[in-house]
């Protein structure tokens, strides 16, 4: 099976564990261990000009928006960690590792950092 095809079905993967997180099996301890695993999927190497979305279920900060895509500018070697929060944050020591480009509600660019591990690659 070629690189892509491996990633493909990767992405068909998880969008089928969305699928079946959102259809809503009324146990939280299912929906949980689901969004945990999808968390600690190991993710891609991302690389510059790629276009990414939030794994289902992971997004936490306002950009993008859940329907939006990003596109990568960089992965950092070295993640920048929010520790200006207090623990009781959940941004708390989060590795900001993949800085992302997005389109604001007018149309203009904007650039975060985001925890590479609540992304996938949307193509």
């Amino acid at each position: 099976m070629s690189e892509l095809e491996e990633l493909k079905q990767k992405i068909a993967d998880l969008e089928a564990r969305s699928n079946n997180a959102n259809k809503g099996t009324g146990d939280p301890a299912n929906k949980l261990r689901e969004l945990v695993d999808n968390f600690l999927q190991p993710p891609p190497e991302f690389k510059r000009g790629e276009v990414v979305r939030w794994k289902p279920g992971l997004k936490n900060k306002k950009y993008p928006k859940e329907d939006q895509i990003a596109m990568v500018i960089q992965q950092l070697e070295k993640p920048v960690i929010e520790s200006e929060r207090d623990s009781g944050s959940p941004y708390f020591n989060e590795p900001l590792d993949l800085v992302l480009g997005v389109l604001d509600d007018d149309g203009d660019l904007m650039v975060f950092h985001y925890d590479k591990r609540r992304f996938e690659l949307a193509n």
